[in-house]
């Protein structure tokens, strides 16, 4: 990961609701250290233990104080809790348990008052929460900007929106506010009230695959439409897409050139092939890889063949199916979260070169 070349120091971010790492993955790549994790199922806490060494993770963000952490934060990001949000929810907003924890992610800010804030969420945050989490962080001395970003926005093969709330702090904004729109324009990212421009996948013919939902283990929430596990498992599987050849799996009895595991073996939504729809490292939530490997691009098109370096779309007696995919599915896409972390530090750059 960078190391934040040409800064005078290395920016430092603290890491609410980090889940997996996606966030986390995204700053390190653009050379921020990520100093602290804040995250309390135990899953995800195994993961980033595995993952990032050394690094302190607190539990409850409700118990979270400025004395816990030494030294500056420059950057707190985080993506709030959606299950209020989500249309797959009851849709409470900020009233909700959950979704309402975005309440203590203020209060961190307000207590540690870093220079950037990044915080991030479902597109339904932005007709249940955007109006408050903006006025709130403007109350505590951000400009604020708001984007809708789809993740096919950067090559992904399905849409997957997502809200982003900009917060730079006043001292630091006269300097920052038209890098950082610059900096994210060239992305596609144009800031526009409720949605900035995107950018679509275009495939001949075929389809982008549905988003990838916590809840994919089971069925997806009625009136959400068919998710990747019914797509991948069901009938329509063999229309849609071609389907992995039952060799590749070690049981396999069948000839090479015969037969498919969607006639054959009915199999499960495999989590390895969806670290790849992801752009997670291969292995990342699987608790017995000790090194992930690099991730090697994104799948084909629902209805292409797939690519060469992808994992079989359905697996079985898969180790921790469930946990895996409950985490991917909330998990924040690191390539869709890297352009605001790098324009956060060029901003940095210019503001050292112009001795601010």
């Amino acid at each position: 990961m960078g190391a934040g070349r040409g800064l005078v120091r290395v920016l430092r971010a603290l890491s609410l609701f980090s889940g997996i790492g996606g966030l986390d993955l995204a700053a390190e790549m653009a050379g921020i250290e990520v100093s602290a994790f804040c995250e309390i199922e135990p899953f995800l806490v195994e993961v980033l233990k595995k993952r990032f060494l050394d690094v302190p993770i607190f539990g409850d963000v409700r118990k979270l104080k400025r004395g816990d952490i030494d030294g500056t934060i420059d950057i707190i990001h985080g993506g709030f809790p959606c299950q209020d949000l989500s249309q797959a929810g009851k849709q409470r907003g900020l009233e909700g348990e959950r979704s309402g924890l975005w309440f203590e992610m203020l209060r961190v800010i307000s207590e540690f008052r870093p220079r950037y804030v990044l915080a991030e969420n479902v597109r339904g945050a932005v007709n249940l929460a955007l109006d408050t989490v903006y006025s709130g962080l403007v109350g505590e001395g951000y400009k604020v900007w708001a984007y809708v970003i789809p993740v096919s926005a950067v090559g992904a093969p399905y849409q997957r929106e997502r809200l982003f709330v900009v917060g730079v702090r006043e001292d630091v904004a006269n300097s920052a506010c038209e890098r950082l729109q610059w900096s994210l324009a060239k992305e596609g990212f144009e800031c526009g009230g409720e949605s900035g421009r995107f950018m679509a996948v275009e495939g001949s013919g075929a389809g982008l695959w549905p988003t990838p939902r916590a809840q994919e283990p089971g069925r997806t929430t009625e009136g959400c439409g068919r998710g990747l596990q019914e797509l991948v498992e069901g009938k329509e599987q063999r229309k849609l897409c071609p389907t992995p050849r039952q060799f590749m799996y070690k049981d396999s009895t069948t000839d090479r050139n015969k037969g498919n595991i969607g006639e054959k073996v009915r199999g499960q939504l495999n989590p390895d092939w969806v670290e790849q729809l992801m752009n997670f490292p291969e292995g990342w939530t699987d608790l017995e890889v000790d090194e992930p490997k690099e991730w090697q691009g994104w799948p084909a098109l629902l209805g292409q063949e797939q690519y060469p370096y992808e994992f079989p779309r359905t697996t079985t007696g898969c180790k921790d199916r469930a946990k895996r995919l409950k985490a991917l599915g909330n998990a924040v896409v690191p390539a869709q979260a890297y352009p605001f972390f790098r324009a956060i530090t060029e901003i940095e750059k210019i503001i050292k070169e112009g001795g601010r």
